[in-house]
């Protein structure tokens, strides 16, 4: 018989903790930018994460250059092979910037749109929040311009470990970020394709209401009109374990 999963606090600390996140502005009470749409594809094994997300990214106001910033997860040592391209043309010039505590107030938001203080002329704007680093670049737009920001990066999925299920792996990819932009979101896809992992080896997967294809070996979350709060969140077994747990 399959053990269930218990909501303990190894896994809990993981999904409030352990955020991949969808592309943010660290300023988002004032940003003209909209996130109209995202495609985002996963593909989850035991060895690493491989992410592949493209962001519909329009300008409704007037020509700027936007900062634009991805979080590295705080049980990452790196989003390994990060790289960016714009209208499918590479962005070579991505910087690591060091995360820090929200500041507070409109003009130094970050993470979610959280913040107060007050920025001066010589203090640029940067992502704060729960983050410890960022992958931070500049995307020049015009005025009511489209482009299409594409990112990919890998990383490796953390080891958690339940009271009654034992050692576990998992993975949660955030979309909180992408609320940070203006309005909502038209429609994401969201598609988490299991490489290696037979699907009866998933304990917990949120949130609910995915389209199940393939054996249950693809999952896939479709979301209209909506301003994200949800993760997608994933814990499973590993194979070494797989069989003695049933």
């Amino acid at each position: 018989m399959r053990t269930k999963l218990v909501c303990v606090a190894a896994v809990l600390a993981f999904a409030s903790a352990a955020l991949w996140a969808d592309v943010a502005t660290p300023r988002p009470q004032w940003t003209t930018v909209r996130m109209a749409s995202e495609e985002v594809v996963i593909s989850l094994s035991e060895q690493k994460v491989q992410v592949d997300a493209t962001f519909q990214m329009h300008n409704t106001g007037k020509a700027s250059t936007v900062a634009m910033g991805y979080p590295l997860g705080a049980f990452e040592a790196a989003l390994n092979d990060f790289a960016v391209s714009v209208n499918g043309a590479p962005l070579g010039a991505v910087r690591t910037q060091a995360g820090g505590a929200p500041a507070g107030g409109p003009s130094r938001g970050g993470f979610g749109g959280a913040g107060g203080g007050t920025a001066t002329a010589n203090e640029p704007y940067r992502f704060d929040g729960p983050y410890k680093e960022w992958k931070v670049f500049d995307v020049p737009f015009a005025a009511d311009e489209k482009k299409a920001v594409r990112v990919t990066y890998w990383v490796v999925p953390a080891q958690v470990k339940d009271a009654q299920a034992g050692p576990l792996l998992a993975y949660s990819y955030t979309m909180k970020t992408g609320a940070t932009w203006k309005g909502k979101i038209d429609e994401a896809k969201l598609t988490v394709k299991l490489s290696g992992i037979a699907p009866d080896r998933l304990v917990r997967v949120l949130p609910n209401g995915c389209q199940k294809t393939n054996g249950g070996a693809v999952l896939t979350w479709v979301l209209k009109d909506f301003k994200p709060a949800d993760n997608i969140e994933l814990t499973f077994r590993p194979g070494a374990v797989a069989a003695s747990a049933r």
